[in-house]
């Protein structure tokens, strides 16, 4: 039997005895050994201490002159506690076992007592599951209001995180004269596993370059973190004679490979980059990348030429040669640098499934999209890209982190330079503009 008592709340004016003795009478019919201990309270006592309510396995209120502000105070008190309630009050006409409310049923003044019996052992049949009902609620809430501490706590952490990456990433890009940089990035979630820069090498050259750590989240947007670190542009060597001498491409790769696998020691963590080198006064560009997607030359004067230096993945072989591709930029024409998220960003016809559970739908479109962006200004061919990105099914909760970086050269600057190009400019060994060295 259960230890927890059936509470009767009497009206402040009515006798407790009378109230006592009105339910042991419609316990009779209950065996002697179920019978259950009988609490009587009055109901300014209870509204007064709500507690009184706590270990009640069934509630019988008798009711005669009690006000509806009281009674409704009451029923809520009870229905908080989850605790079946057996509602006697003068004037309610309803028929016996009506639900008055969620948990409450009516057994109206002058019921037979057998029948008032059966309900309340009906209801206190049921007041073990019902406790025990409770004691996992009153558990679950506690667990869920640490759950949701530990969630917010997260959330700000992660929201710090984001905040230092992007105090990480350049907050302007450098002017150069007759060149424009651009850059779209959105992460997938509150970090991204991409990473971009644009620095200034020296008078004449910049370096130009685009990461992606293979996942996503925080172990991703550390290792982006390390990978900037780590990139070797610039050797200063006093007994040069300009005092320093810049790193190709393929070798910033090589070393930038080289030290990822130092960093790993032994662990799996791979990144995919893309690397160059430009004059901004010959215009021509040097390019390396290991496991990147190839950048594209979108020509002013029409066509897309994809510059394809080999290189593997980094972080994964040691002593991996790094090729390199001299391209020349000429006026109008933009080069697109970009994360392996834009496989992703389009629907396309031309679908191929990738591995792994998820084997998500990656398709080519995105190219047909950035051939797009010969036209007009630089501005206005991202800002075009972007709003486009916007109107894609699932945009609010894209599936990777996106970067792109778009290098515009000028018109009447590319036309300018020209004049001092040197005739030194390597030739293609497939197409023209282009030349290739490991």
């Amino acid at each position: 039997m259960s230890l927890h008592p059936l509470l009767v709340i009497n009206d402040d004016d009515a006798p407790l005895d009378e109230a006592a003795l009105n339910t042991q009478i419609a316990l009779e019919t209950w065996p002697a050994a179920d019978r259950p201990r009988v609490c009587v309270q009055k109901l300014t006592h209870v509204l007064a201490e709500p507690a009184l309510l706590n270990d009640a396995a069934v509630v019988w209120c008798m009711l005669g002159q009690a006000r509806d502000s009281e009674v409704y105070e009451l029923v809520c008190e009870i229905q908080d506690r989850r605790t079946p309630m057996l509602l006697t009050r003068e004037g309610d006409t309803r028929p016996t076992g009506t639900i008055h409310d969620t948990g409450v049923v009516v057994c109206p003044v002058g019921t037979d007592p057998t029948i008032a019996g059966v309900m309340l052992r009906s209801l206190w049949s049921q007041s073990p599951v019902l406790h025990e009902l409770q004691a996992e609620v009153r558990l679950l809430r506690q667990t869920q209001g640490g759950l949701s501490g530990e969630i917010d706590k997260l959330d700000e952490e992660l929201r710090l995180a984001a905040q230092l990456q992007r105090e990480f990433m350049p907050s302007k890009l450098p002017d150069v004269a007759g060149m424009e940089f651009r850059v779209l990035w959105r992460p997938a979630s509150y970090v991204s596993g991409d990473i971009y820069d644009v620095m200034r090498l020296d008078e004449h050259h910049m370096g130009f370059f685009v990461a992606d750590a293979v996942g996503h989240g925080v172990p991703a947007a550390l290792l982006t973190m390390f990978i900037k670190r780590s990139l070797h542009t610039k050797v200063i060597d006093p007994n040069l004679p300009a005092g320093y001498r810049l790193v190709e491409p393929s070798e910033t790769m090589t070393q930038l490979n080289r030290d990822l696998l130092q960093h790993n020691r032994g662990q799996i963590r791979f990144t995919t980059a893309c690397y160059g080198v430009i004059d901004n006064r010959t215009h021509t560009a040097t390019i390396a990348r290991g496991g990147h997607p190839y950048p594209l030359l979108l020509r002013a004067a029409g066509g897309t030429e994809t510059i394809d230096p080999e290189g593997p993945l980094l972080g994964v072989f040691e002593d991996e040669p790094f090729e390199q591709v001299t391209v020349q930029l000429d006026p109008g024409d933009r080069l697109l640098l970009y994360s392996d998220g834009f496989e992703m960003a389009f629907p396309g016809e031309e679908l191929v499934k990738t591995e792994g559970p998820a084997k998500s739908a990656a398709n080519m479109q995105y190219t047909r999209e950035f051939e797009q962006m010969r036209h007009g200004t630089i501005d206005e061919a991202m800002d075009l890209l972007a709003r486009k990105l916007d109107r894609q099914a699932g945009s609010l909760n894209q599936r990777d982190d996106l970067t792109l970086m778009s290098l515009h050269v000028h018109e009447l600057a590319a036309a300018e330079g020209e004049c001092a190009v040197s005739n030194s400019v390597s030739q293609s060994r497939s197409r023209p503009h282009a030349t290739a060295t490991t």
